[in-house]
């Protein structure tokens, strides 16, 4: 079945949204090293970081969940929740601090704040944890508001956070712009009938569920140039007509 939107792309950008994982900080490395450790500890296989890609997009205890399903012998559920209790803290202990930014994120920042945008976070990941991450990159101080897991009845791809980021923000639809790495966050903006820039060295499983956007880019220099020369600009209303990778954008 296909989703068909009309998005009002009329309106000028007065905001930015970014996710966290895969989009502003390079996170795989650490949270898979994090997992690998504990499994370790406990006489588990560690599990290849490409098989724990896609699921850090949900957050961070599926993505340990998926590591506890890909072993070879079952493990039961007691075992199995004490393990991601340990993952947790060993990883905010350990390895949170150390995930690094992403080529360019700082200068985009900065740049887009300048020009008087307004700068947003929306993230699967936990409150605690990202604002270690924010403060460790000494950006914090970059954004106007943020949301994060359990601050919206539904976390992504649903369109709770994103819908409750731009309130709090006070913006519409129409004047924001999400930037993120995998189909869960295409879902969410297109759920919330949000304009989308793709991240392509994020987490996506596969080019086709960053679909629709109106921006791929590789290098931030990229999306700062976009942003501005677009911040002005009038846009034609934009119909997307294309099967939701996410149930939940049916």
């Amino acid at each position: 079945m296909n989703n068909i939107h009309f998005m009002n792309t009329n309106a000028q950008i007065r905001a930015v949204i970014f996710d966290v994982d895969g989009t502003l900080f390079d996170t795989l490395p650490s949270l898979s090293a994090a997992a690998n450790d504990v499994l370790a500890k406990a006489g588990m296989r560690e599990v290849s970081m490409s098989l724990l890609r896609s699921a850090l997009n949900e957050g961070l205890r599926p993505m340990f969940r998926q590591a506890i399903a890909l072993q070879s012998a079952p493990v039961d559920a007691v075992a199995a929740s004490q393990l991601e209790i340990e993952y947790m803290a060993y990883y905010e202990r350990r390895w949170l601090s150390t995930a690094p930014l992403f080529a360019g994120v700082t200068d985009a920042l900065a740049a887009l704040k300048s020009q008087g945008l307004k700068l947003g976070v929306c993230t699967n990941r936990d409150r605690a944890s990202t604002d270690v991450l924010l403060a460790s990159a000494s950006i914090a101080d970059s954004f106007d508001a943020i949301v994060s897991l359990g601050d919206a009845p539904l976390p992504k791809p649903a369109a709770d956070p994103l819908l409750l980021l731009m309130e709090r923000m006070e913006i519409s639809a129409s004047e924001a712009l999400f930037v993120g790495d995998s189909g869960m966050d295409a879902c969410c903006a297109q759920l919330s009938k949000v304009r989308f820039a793709a991240h392509l060295g994020g987490y996506a499983g596969q080019p086709g569920d960053l679909l629709p956007n109106v921006l791929s880019f590789a290098g931030y220099e990229q999306l700062t140039s976009w942003v501005l020369d677009h911040r002005s600009a009038l846009f034609h209303p934009v119909r997307f007509t294309l099967p939701c990778p996410i149930n939940l954008c049916h």
